[in-house]
């Protein structure tokens, strides 16, 4: 039986789940990272068998044509010396595929151009004007009915695949999950206007580069509900070039849609918000569905955010803290801190096979990251602990009882208590996860009910 486990083992190993592995990172919305911590970051992706990197570009490199869309994010440090040319080459030296990203008519950088053009807002459902909304890059979406939103759109994705990274592999064009557009000229024919700029963009960049990849999602094509906006998806012609890409929350699987692709990518939230048994459902979900790509999100946020954004009520002028690590120094590559690891390990292993057991799981587990073997439950229950009901900004609120009511506190008292037995039981042996329990055990110091 050990042996059959290890030729199982094995197998996973030589032949992974999944032909497209890797991770989503809002580079964006990262700006104290300088070089040498993104090649980190793809240091660690290649560890995790990964191949792609989906590159959330927009709002981060430094346009000349329109420089409104950089403005908020001035301090990036991309913005001020441009290296992710030379971060896209390192990637390729790891075998690792850079797919940038971009929003049409939408999201970070995108949104600030209607600052300066106020009459391309978008119209929300009952025609009230577009409203001012974002995470780090606040604007307004703009309306792709009209000519000169989509020759902006053109314009700014040219100068990002042409100009700025033309060594990139391609792009993956993110349908916007939070607004749309209700003005008459757009409402049921909302994706039928964006899709023009998908269209001429896409046709743009295979001839320059015939073998890019171009992710693009459902909504041009299923005819279907789109999710959040009660209106359908449109239904025009599919072009097995492209990439599909879908979400648990934003774009739903279509089978039929499926069998016409050739490439197809699973995205889930679960190593940035979630547990490595969440994982294991999402590469197991995209397996069972036939998707031949799994690239969920890794995000770590290090921007400023505004007063109330997100739930960050301080009013202090300092960047987040990614994951809520707070011992870490600004500008400090997260992703080696225990409790990621752990995540970016069950991401290595479910993408390699999917129904490796819980078992195995664990002893891979214990092998790489303790000490000892029979810390392993207590690892996975701090690490769920940290994640617990936690947001894309901040750690789970048990991390932060001085905010909570008392009401609140009661919630998480049990699982505070178990923390703190495992700050005593670790203290000296294993110092990653003592360091930890501490910092959350050190905050309930003194917290009455």
């Amino acid at each position: 039986m050990r042996i059959a486990a290890l030729v199982l083992w094995f197998g996973a190993l030589a032949c992974p789940a999944f032909d497209s592995r890797g991770y989503y990172i809002t580079f964006m919305r990262t700006p104290t990272f300088d070089l040498p911590a993104w090649k980190e970051t793809i240091d660690c992706m290649r560890a995790d068998g990964g191949n792609t990197v989906l590159l959330w570009m927009g709002g981060a490199f430094p346009s000349k044509k329109f420089p409104i869309t950089w403005k908020y994010n001035a301090g990036h440090i991309n913005v001020q010396k441009n290296f992710a040319r030379k971060l896209i080459d390192y990637a390729h030296e790891q075998k690792i595929k850079v797919i940038l990203c971009v929003t049409p008519f939408a999201y970070d950088g995108v949104n600030q151009y209607p600052l300066e053009h106020l009459e391309l807002k978008a119209t929300q459902r009952h025609g009230e004007p577009a409203n001012f909304w974002g995470m780090h890059s606040w604007g307004f979406n703009l309306c792709p009915a009209k000519e000169e939103s989509q020759q902006f759109m053109l314009d700014y994705a040219r100068e990002m695949i042409f100009e700025f990274y033309p060594n990139a592999d391609g792009v993956l064009i993110e349908s916007s999950d939070y607004a749309i557009c209700y003005c008459d000229n757009c409402r049921e024919k909302y994706y039928e206007n964006e899709f023009r700029f998908v269209r001429t963009f896409s046709d743009e960049l295979w001839k320059a580069k015939p073998g890019a990849m171009i992710v693009v999602f459902p909504h041009y094509f299923s005819g279907q509900k789109v999710p959040g906006f009660n209106v359908p998806a449109a239904k025009l012609p599919f072009d097995a070039r492209w990439t599909l890409v879908f979400t648990p929350h934003s774009a739903h699987l279509d089978r039929a849609l499926l069998k016409q692709a050739t490439n197809s990518i699973a995205w889930d939230d679960a190593p940035t918000l979630g547990t490595p048994d969440k994982i294991r459902r999402a590469a197991q979900h995209a397996k069972k569905a036939g998707i031949n790509g799994f690239v969920p999100s890794l995000e770590a946020f290090t921007f400023v955010p505004r007063r109330g954004e997100g739930g960050v009520t301080g009013t202090e002028n300092r960047p987040l803290k990614p994951f809520g690590f707070e011992w870490l120094p600004d500008g400090a590559m997260p992703f080696n801190e225990l409790l990621v690891r752990a995540n970016r390990i069950a991401y290595r292993e479910f993408s390699r096979n999917p129904d490796l057991g819980d078992g195995d799981f664990k002893n891979i587990l214990a092998r790489e990251l303790l000490n000892h073997a029979d810390a392993v439950d207590d690892l996975l229950f701090l690490q769920e602990s940290w994640f617990f009901e936690r947001t894309w900004y901040l750690a789970s609120p048990l991390t932060r009882p001085a905010s909570l009511t008392g009401e609140q506190r009661e919630k998480y008292r049990a699982r505070v208590a178990r923390i703190r037995e495992i700050e005593r039981r670790w203290r000296d042996r294993e110092p990653q996860m003592h360091r930890v329990a501490k910092f959350i055990t050190d905050r309930w110091e003194g917290i009455e009910r």
